[in-house]
């Protein structure tokens, strides 16, 4: 049985028994190949924009499967352009900047929102991507934090929002725009949508990736105070962001 890491074993946690899914990127192929071997996904897809990488995935494919052939399939392509709408249940989109998955996910908003579920691992740009999901219609369902060496890795799973229906939550977590405006309106600290307040529902580390994200605002704090030109306005947001996380962590 493959073995996966923290990170794509959370991943991996995200798909349901008899869930098809594909794998944006997918490079060695690992978490398709987990999925199908483990009898959770009955069929898969893997893509990547590079041949090389592409063979990789085939070439575990053969170590670990016997019969890849009949249930996963390997195409070469950029992001969801080589799937045919709601062709499967999943999507992962792992291992990229939170910039390059919404572009992947905004380029045919039609083809996106035929499929049933993201799994997003975005490495940097989270917040930004969290807040184009919820501003695109989207219903953040789960978020989890899983450990990668020294870095902490976020997983966002979304859902498109079909006629108000946002019962697809397994943990009762449903976020959408206008949740998080009726909850959380107003103005919001600049690291809203980078820690945002239900990440405290999380599984892994929730308390390390707070006090990381707090540690970050208090060094840019005394790296602008330390400038030579004062810019108290930006002071004020760094000390409203570091306030906001003192109070996530205090509850």
């Amino acid at each position: 049985m493959m073995n996966l890491n923290d990170r794509l074993q959370a991943i991996a946690n995200r798909i349901e028994k008899g869930e098809t899914m594909a794998d944006i990127g997918t490079d060695h192929g690992f978490l398709p190949i987990y999925l199908v071997e483990a009898g959770i996904s009955p069929r898969a897809v893997m893509t990547d924009v590079s041949g090389p990488s592409l063979m990789k995935g085939e070439r575990n494919c053969k170590e670990h499967l016997s019969d890849s052939g009949e249930k996963i399939d390997f195409r070469i392509g950029d992001g969801l352009s080589i799937l045919e709408p709601a062709e499967v249940d999943a999507v992962v989109i792992a291992g990229m900047g939170g910039k390059l998955i919404r572009d992947i996910m905004s380029g045919d908003m039609e083809l996106t929102r035929s499929f049933g579920k993201f799994v997003l691992q975005p490495r940097i740009r989270q917040g930004e991507l969290r807040k184009w999901l919820l501003e695109n219609d989207f219903a953040i369902i789960h978020e989890d934090l899983a450990e990668e060496g020294d870095h902490i890795s976020e997983i966002i799973t979304a859902v498109p929002r079909r006629d108000g229906d946002d019962s697809r939550s397994g943990n009762g977590l449903c976020i959408t725009e206008e949740t998080v405006e009726s909850a959380y309106g107003g103005d919001k600290a600049a690291v809203f949508y980078d820690v945002p307040p239900w990440i405290m529902s999380s599984t892994g580390p929730v308390e390390d990736f707070i006090e990381r994200n707090l540690e970050t605002e208090k060094k840019k704090l005394e790296n602008v105070m330390l400038s030579r030109e004062r810019n108290h306005a930006l002071e004020s947001d760094i000390c409203d962001s570091i306030y906001y996380l003192k109070g996530l962590l205090e509850g």
